[in-house]
């Protein structure tokens, strides 16, 4: 039987097939703001993205390139909150290509910001910095209506990173920022757990609260900002020892991260209520929540592994964009040349030609070479993860070959680590979760959690990091 959801989804599309044919800009406009919008708002992100879809090929048919780039960022984003990185990633490149010729500034800023999310998702802190660094400085220039809320959604993910470094005045700075710039019951949150977590000011964490329940009844507030509230409502009540209060609050925003099928923000609450659970001494329902954490953890690093090839596909995209970039000021330099130098016409035209001759021989040139690099990093990975699966002797040494970095890092730390000790890391970086290691290399599960913690231990990595990203980051 179908959901009511999915049937009022299917009579909006349905009838949507005749009114949308040759719509006019305004009427999708419409579609969008009262249909698209107003799903996501609702939590119903896979009926919002299918309705999304559609608009995009309306908007394609009476060539409304703005709005396609638009909706493409649109989808991206949506992509991004169901944990579809690899989709996201794409939508994303898209758009990228298409804005190129667009040269929309606006849009630059929001594909950037949505491109450090995903890199972020992924574990890239250095990339998603990035981006998010470009974002902001393009957010800077534009005008006010433009860059609100444009500015609150990119300090807001930047301080996330912060949080993660333990970078607490960085990312009390820039939650100020997002707060200053939009405020909204996201950021309130955020801020109470602030004030919660790293300044022990629950006065302050109140008042945040209070202002996020007050912002939410105000607007038309996406619900999972009320999930982020409810959360960090539970963080509160946990620190004043009110057990009840906190365990109520986490389920509610638990219930709505399950509806809106978000893994990341069920696995962060799952531990949440573990912790409240251990704490009341309700020692079943603690172990019931950090087994589902765990067991998400795990499920999220294997899709991680699934999006790890995008990144590179990406770096090219971006490298052909800003040689399409530098050779449209070219030519503008040498058309003004050639208006205000009418008398040296020849001389100039025979330097421009050698020097538009050499241009795209080093852009072919470098193009060849990224697509090798591309191929290269794809079979190299290949081979070795197929080598990891056979369990063959020969795993360990072209592993080597291929992370040679990774290896010295590791030996930088501890100089003590075995081969045996060494493998098992490589499978982790890899992306291998402890049921993949034990079948491939035939021992059990728990021998393979075992050691795994034990060079947590000796690695010093937190019980709280996931230890693929950390490896990760490490090279």
């Amino acid at each position: 039987m179908y959901s009511n959801k999915q049937i009022i989804v299917f009579i909006i599309l349905f009838f949507s097939g005749f009114a949308f044919g040759q719509n006019s800009k305004k009427e999708l406009d419409s579609i969008f703001t009262n249909d698209v919008k107003t799903l996501f708002a609702k939590g119903e992100l896979k009926e919002s993205l299918a309705l999304c879809k559609k608009l995009i090929k309306d908007y394609e048919k009476i060539n409304e390139e703005k709005s396609v780039i638009k909706l493409y960022i649109y989808a991206a984003n949506v992509n991004s909150n169901l944990f579809e990185i690899k989709e996201s990633l794409q939508y994303l490149d898209i758009a990228l290509k298409k804005n190129a010729d667009l040269n929309d500034p606006n849009l630059d800023a929001k594909i950037y910001a949505e491109l450090g999310r995903n890199y972020s998702i992924l574990g890239f802190t250095k990339k998603a910095l990035d981006n998010y660094n470009k974002s902001l400085n393009i957010a800077s220039s534009l005008p006010l209506r433009n860059k609100r809320s444009l500015l609150d959604y990119t300090y807001g993910l930047r301080s996330m990173i912060y949080e993660d470094k333990k970078n607490i005045p960085a990312l009390y700075r820039d939650l100020i920022l997002a707060h200053k710039s939009f405020p909204n019951t996201y950021n309130s949150s955020r801020l109470a757990k602030y004030f919660t977590v790293y300044q022990k000011n629950l006065d302050s964490a109140k008042y945040y609260l209070d202002l996020g329940k007050k912002l939410y009844k105000e607007g038309v507030t996406p619900i999972y900002q009320y999930s982020i509230l409810q959360r960090n409502s539970g963080r509160y009540y946990s620190e004043l020892k009110d057990y009840k209060k906190a365990i109520s609050a986490l389920e509610e925003s638990l219930a709505i991260s399950i509806k809106l099928n978000k893994p990341q923000d069920v696995k962060d609450t799952r531990k949440l209520l573990y912790e409240v659970y251990k704490a009341s001494r309700n020692t079943e329902k603690a172990i019931e929540n950090i087994e589902i954490y765990t067991r998400i953890s795990d499920s999220l690093i294997n899709k991680n592994a699934e999006a790890h090839e995008i990144p590179v596909n990406h770096v090219i995209v971006e490298k052909e964009r800003v040689n399409q970039q530098s050779k449209s000021k070219l030519y503008f330099i040498i058309f003004v040349i050639i208006l205000l130098f009418t008398a040296l016409l020849i001389a100039v035209l025979k330097k421009y030609n050698s020097k538009k001759k050499e241009s795209d021989y080093l852009i072919n040139t470098k193009s060849d070479e990224n697509l090798q690099l591309q191929q290269k990093v794809n079979d190299a990975f290949e081979e070795v993860v197929q080598l990891a699966k056979n369990n063959s002797p020969e795993f360990f040494t072209r592993f080597k070959e291929v992370y040679p970095d990774f290896i010295d890092k590791l030996l930088e730390i501890d100089s003590k680590l075995r081969v045996s000790e060494l493998t098992l890391l490589a499978y982790s970086y890899l992306g291998f979760n402890a049921k993949d290691i034990a079948l491939y290399t035939f021992k059990s599960v728990n021998t393979v959690r075992s050691r795994k913690y034990n060079l947590r231990k000796k690695l010093g990595i937190s019980p709280e990091e996931s230890m693929e990203l950390w490896l990760k980051n490490l090279v």
